[in-house]
């Protein structure tokens, strides 16, 4: 979703979307953002609550695991004058980093809401906080399965102290 500058009055544009993408092996689904934007002193302010799904994988037992969430979002956009192909490079200073630079005419909503819902995502994704993960020896899924080979089962990098037990 493009809004452009122009359509942005001093009391502000309220706007909705919604929209799915993957990222990496996960497929996250935008249910809605409800919004705002309006201009501040030095550009514009964006606030909205973001509910969103991901759907990825358990980094423990590969499980396909489907979670929702709602967030709240806000930040700052600030309109950067250069022009698109501009060869000029900009050096940003610490307070820049907080704020999401525009180049251009408009303001690509869903980009921004993209990265966010990115950054929102947890680092460590499991099916559930007691997930026992998969056997490294024999592969079975221990969270429903006892593993055959935990009693006999050897890291191979050890296999030569088992040598000098004898």
């Amino acid at each position: 979703m493009k809004i452009y500058f122009e359509q942005i009055k001093s009391d502000g544009l309220k706007f909705d979307t919604n929209f799915d993408f993957e990222y990496i092996d996960a497929h996250i689904v935008v249910k809605n953002f409800t919004g705002e934007i309006y201009p501040i002193k030095k550009g514009y302010f964006l606030d909205g609550i973001v509910t969103f799904t991901i759907e990825d994988k358990c980094d423990r037992c590969r499980d396909l695991v489907e979670k929702e969430f709602s967030e709240r979002i806000q930040l700052e956009i600030v309109r950067n004058k250069l022009e698109e192909n501009s060869e000029e490079e900009i050096e940003l200073k610490d307070e820049d980093l907080s704020f999401y630079n525009v180049l251009g005419d408009f303001i690509d909503v869903d980009e921004i809401i993209k990265e966010e819902v990115m950054l929102l995502k947890p680092m460590k994704w499991l099916c559930n906080e007691d997930c026992k993960g998969i056997c490294p020896g024999c592969g079975v899924d221990l969270n429903y399965e006892d593993c055959k080979c935990s009693d006999t089962f050897i890291d191979p990098r050890l296999e030569i102290l088992k040598k000098l037990k004898k």
